[in-house]
């Protein structure tokens, strides 16, 4: 039987929009796909096909830039010989290549949940985890040493753990144990951390503060970001953050939700909460991606910020952790099933 991969390749074609215009959510593509699909799959493992065969220039599906959908990649034409013996194709055409309360601050309880910040924290979680991307959210209230406001400077709004040595598998999104192997034998690392800092909207009023609070916070990652909600429509503004970035490496990423839109999404918590279709359909397709600066990655993590982080603050101990845990089972766990797999084991020692 074919593997799913080759089975998307040939069933995609049949199914996708052909213009991004007509673009499809992955639910719907997902759920049209299952009819032609032979044997059992997860509909987990589906959607990562999706996302990892969306970045393959040799693969039929693409992916919207600035929005969130898939199409018939342009000018994609079927070759019996592709990558591996599977069937590709070939296009042309441009590749698809802050959330927190001060320290001060008491929230009421339900107060934090529906705060516009932790909205967007949690749609940004929930939109990383269908890239593939392994998020953990950091609460910097928790840290010690907590005096007023200088935390906000220290720890990132949100964590992301990437691999290089990851592939969709049938059964999921895998890490290949042979690269890990390879990566470790050499003492390359095998992911990367990224420190993301979180902001409503910004202006030109007050950009600058936003941006060197995430050059202070990202120190110790291999990648700063800084991620905006709204849309940043200001050519100024942009042009002044596309500057900065490119001086100081930091990626701008805005995420384009009109504010009233934020206003009107259900809280924080209900947004996790969602199922995969459900977050498509009612948060996912409000999204238009942008991005505006790339700052290039640092190839290496800063152990002497990373000791200091971690004397002061659980999560990131937590967070080191988690990716000791993913490499000794040569399995990319999400923070909350590491989590749920750390509390059973220590259930039963």
């Amino acid at each position: 039987m074919a593997s799913l991969r080759e089975q998307l390749i040939d069933i995609l074609p049949t199914i996708l929009p052909k213009t991004p215009d007509e673009a499809i959510l992955g639910s719907d593509l997902l759920e049209q796909v299952k009819k032609k699909l032979v044997g059992e799959y997860a509909d987990s493992s589906i959607r990562q096909h999706f996302s990892v065969l969306a970045g393959d220039a040799d693969s039929p599906i693409a992916r919207l830039e600035e929005a969130y959908g898939y199409y018939l990649r342009p000018l994609w034409v079927p070759h019996p010989m592709g990558k591996n013996g599977e069937p590709s194709g070939k296009k042309s055409g441009k590749q698809r290549t802050g959330p927190e309360a001060s320290d001060e601050e008491q929230v009421a309880e339900g107060g934090r949940d529906v705060q516009l910040e932790e909205k967007f924290r949690a749609v940004f979680v929930r939109y990383a985890g269908l890239s593939n991307q392994f998020p953990m959210i950091v609460d910097h209230t928790r840290a010690k040493r907590a005096l007023v406001g200088a935390n906000r400077w220290k720890f990132p709004d949100v964590i992301v753990l990437e691999w290089d040595v990851g592939e969709a598998k049938d059964a999921g999104f895998r890490l290949d144990p042979d690269l890990l192997e390879v990566k470790r034998s050499l003492g390359e690392q095998p992911f990367r951390l990224s420190s993301i800092e979180l902001k409503v909207e910004l202006s030109l009023a007050d950009f600058r503060p936003a941006f060197f609070q995430c050059v202070s916070n990202s120190k110790w990652a291999h990648h700063a970001v800084l991620a905006v909600a709204v849309k940043i429509a200001d050519k100024t503004l942009a042009e002044e953050l596309r500057r900065l970035g490119s001086s100081y490496d930091v990626t701008v990423l805005t995420y384009g939700i009109a504010r009233e839109a934020l206003v009107a999404l259900p809280s924080a918590s209900s947004i996790l909460k969602m199922d995969e279709a459900e977050f498509e359909r009612s948060v996912a397709s409000q999204i238009q991606h942008a991005r505006v600066a790339t700052g290039a990655p640092r190839a290496t993590l800063d152990w002497e910020h990373i000791s200091d982080m971690r004397s002061q603050s659980p999560e990131f101990g937590h967070l080191f952790e988690w990716v000791s845990s993913c490499l000794d089972a040569k399995t990319p766990y999400t923070f909350e099933d590491f989590e749920r797999l750390k509390q059973t084991k220590q259930r039963y020692r």
